[in-house]
């Protein structure tokens, strides 16, 4: 009996003791494949593979698949930190631009896993679409849809072909709008840490998206980073200075690319003068024609040209006195419409380069709203520092 007895309290501590140590289940609105991995954010720590949690909705290809897509690598059409960049056409005939990572890349797995993650949940009409990817043992590349017009910082720098200020003005329009989307309706917010006109990219009716999402990080209040990233002439001299970063950041490189849209110039100009010292003392002087792109000509209304000029300006200020992506795309679309509105007043532009959707146009009722506001645009002044309206 005392054997039994024994034998019956030793099984009963050896089942409690199991049951105290059992690993629980995932919840049922939890995905079992990713138990024990966490959150996105920290995906980069675990040393697993764990590039199929992060992009389940995208196509996976082989290495042997994009050389098939690219013609064996044959139509180079860009070159960037990352590596090169190659046409291609999928099975359903659709053109696509494989980036592949080149071995002499300092961009490595990490920054790979980044843009991946931050594509996989993004989505909108001026963001550049991820078709899928490659990671291929050491292979890696990214598969987006093409843009078949190039990008922006070819189309202004162009000696021969240029774009009209009003097709200008839509472009940063529509790019402000992809940038106010990456801080405003992600969550968690993103910055995309590299806005450059270069990473502006263009369709065919020359509508715009923002591409190059290998540096976009995670940020929802001020973050210090240890590895201050950005391109020279567009880098936040602020975040530069003090690691800290914000979504002001982008501001800033954006008010660079506003600039450049205004005067067909580099951010950075001879003997290392930066394009909004010399943009300011232009002003200064009241000089707005001084720093028009030459290759726009005249068709453009000289208000709009101090509109963004001005706005430029403040976006490239101290962070504090800098708006934000919101207010930035509310004043370009005022603009937009202030351009649109004047030049069919005043049938300037005849005939136009460009294909613009209904909602670009202003309705009747818009237009009747506005009464003789509009049609008085050559009354119209200027900002408080700026010429008379011709």
């Amino acid at each position: 009996m005392f054997l039994f007895v024994g034998a019956v309290a030793l099984l009963f501590l050896y089942q409690k003791k199991k049951k105290k140590t059992r690993i629980s289940p995932p919840a049922n609105n939890e995905d079992a494949r990713n138990f024990g991995i966490g959150s996105s954010c920290n995906v980069f720590d675990n040393k697993k593979d764990s590039t199929e949690e992060l992009i389940l909705n995208k196509k996976k290809f082989s290495f042997a698949e994009l050389k098939l897509v690219t013609n064996n690598f044959k139509d180079q059409i860009g070159l960037g930190g990352f590596g090169k960049v190659f046409k291609g056409h999928i099975e359903n005939g659709n053109e696509v631009a494989v980036k592949v990572r080149s071995e002499l890349s300092s961009q490595g797995i990490q920054q790979f896993l980044n843009e991946v993650e931050k594509l996989s949940r993004i989505h909108h009409k001026n963001l550049v679409s991820l078709i899928g990817y490659c990671k291929d043992r050491d292979q890696i590349a990214l598969v987006y849809e093409y843009m078949q017009a190039g990008n922006l910082q070819d189309w202004i720098r162009d000696s021969v072909h240029s774009l009209p200020w009003k097709q200008r003005l839509r472009v940063a329009y529509e790019s402000a709008q992809g940038l106010e989307y990456l801080h405003k309706m992600c969550n968690p917010p993103l910055i995309h840490r590299d806005i450059k006109s270069n990473n502006i990219l263009l369709t065919t009716n020359l509508e715009a998206k923002v591409s190059d999402f290998g540096l976009a990080r995670d940020c929802n209040s001020t973050h210090v980073t240890t590895h201050v990233v950005g391109t020279p002439g567009y880098l936040d001299p602020y975040y530069a200075s003090t690691s800290q970063l914000t979504e002001k950041s982008d501001v800033y490189s954006f008010g660079v690319v506003l600039l450049e849209i205004i005067t067909g110039k580099s951010p950075i100009l001879q003997e290392d003068q930066h394009l909004t010292q010399f943009v300011h003392q232009s002003l200064s002087k009241g000089k707005i024609e001084s720093i028009v792109d030459p290759k726009m000509g005249d068709q453009y209304n000289i208000n709009s040209i101090w509109k963004v000029a001005d706005l430029a300006l403040s976006c490239t200020n101290h962070p504090a006195k800098r708006p934000d992506m919101t207010a930035v795309v509310k004043e370009l679309k005022e603009t937009l419409n202030l351009e649109i509105y004047t030049m069919e007043i005043s049938s300037v532009a005849s005939v136009d380069i460009c294909l613009y959707s209904k909602n670009d146009y202003p309705t009747s009722s818009e237009v009747h709203s506005r009464n003789l506001e509009m049609a008085r645009a050559e009354d119209m002044q200027p900002p408080d520092y700026g010429p008379l309206a011709r």
